[in-house]
């Protein structure tokens, strides 16, 4: 009976994420640079932006904690998950940039 209940939350969760996923800007960023050919200013522009999200998450929680509306927490929840997930594409950047600037390194690792 309770998993009854709980199948269109489970349902609604589900829908919201896929949303999200499809229709989220960072996402569509992250999805959009991953399609492309690694390149290493690429990799150093995800690491700037990433850098910017920090310095925003800081501020944010500055104000935060100087009085102002508490909430600019969700704020920086959001953006620490942003700055996070750009960082962490900035390095898959950077080592797909490192697998294909070494040529040797595919062939042995692959057993070829």
């Amino acid at each position: 009976m309770l998993l009854l209940l709980a199948l269109p939350v489970i349902a609604a969760v589900a829908a919201g994420h896929r949303c999200i996923q499809v229709y989220g800007p960072t996402n569509l960023f992250v999805r959009r640079l991953s399609a492309k050919e690694p390149r290493w200013r690429t990799a150093a522009m995800l690491g700037l932006v990433g850098a910017t999200l920090l310095m925003a998450i800081h501020a944010a929680a500055s104000a935060v904690a100087n009085g102002a509306p508490g909430w600019l927490n969700l704020l920086v929840l959001l953006l620490a998950w942003d700055a996070i997930k750009l960082e962490l594409a900035a390095l898959g950047s950077v080592a797909r940039c490192l697998w294909s600037a070494w040529p040797g390194l595919r062939s042995t690792t692959l057993g070829n």
